[in-house]
């Protein structure tokens, strides 16, 4: 596992569990807005070995019980399914963050029973997807029809699940969420506030987020919820 960072202690990246957060290295993605850009590179090596992550799980053993496995984008690590059954082993509740580009992988996690719960991003509606993932249009229209299979994947399981969209003026719009909200269909939906801090394209930085009055109007419109709001009106 290419493990780039970790938190050690959370109260609001599992709903209703302490979690430990790991952020795994390397995305398929190149998203602008994309807050984490030190993470998407496949070709760097993670800075953490699975063992030191182990003592540090060891560690606070009696104030976790869970495990956030998040990047990047988890589902490209070969090993996860291995690493996973060891926090297993170790009795840790555990959630993945994806982007929902690997169903077979995912469909492995799922039928070998090794996570708990699922994030499962839906970047934007699928005439814009292209331009959200940053991607060529070939490209992002495989990954598409791959997040079409995942969501199929999770709807057909017994696991808890949630979407999520971040939402970007100028790029995701309220005609973008209703057609995501008409293709999920009523699962729990989260409208996440974007960060300009630090994004991968550099004119994203200076793109003021929607105001919370804003955003508000979108949840009531899509019947979603909100999540990582600030007031940036």
């Amino acid at each position: 596992m290419k493990i780039s960072g970790y938190l050690g202690f959370s109260l609001i990246d599992f709903p209703k569990r302490i979690s430990f957060v790991i952020f795994t290295q390397g995305c398929n993605f190149r998203c602008p807005f994309c807050h984490n850009p030190e993470l998407i590179s496949t070709r760097k090596k993670g800075q953490y070995s699975e063992e030191f992550i182990l003592e540090e799980l060891a560690r606070r053993k009696k104030i976790i019980d869970s495990v956030v496995i998040t990047g990047g984008e988890p589902t490209l690590q070969r090993d996860l399914p291995q690493f996973l059954f060891k926090l297993k082993k170790r009795r840790f509740f555990i959630k993945l963050d994806t982007n929902g580009s690997n169903p077979y992988m995912l469909m492995e996690l799922i039928q070998a029973k090794l996570i708990d719960y699922i994030a499962l991003d839906f970047k934007n509606s699928e005439g814009k997807y292209a331009k959200t993932i940053g991607l060529k249009e070939d490209l992002a229209e495989k990954y598409y029809k791959n997040l079409m299979e995942s969501l199929r994947i999770l709807k057909r399981s017994n696991i808890n699940f949630e979407i999520r969209t971040t939402i970007i003026p100028e790029l995701v719009e309220e005609e973008d969420l209703n057609n995501i909200k008409e293709i999920i269909g009523d699962v729990p939906y989260y409208l996440q506030q974007f960060n300009p801090e630090k994004t991968l394209n550099f004119e994203y930085r200076f793109q003021k987020p929607y105001s919370l009055e804003k955003i508000i109007g979108f949840k009531e419109k899509v019947k979603g919820k909100l999540r990582g709001i600030i007031n940036s009106s």
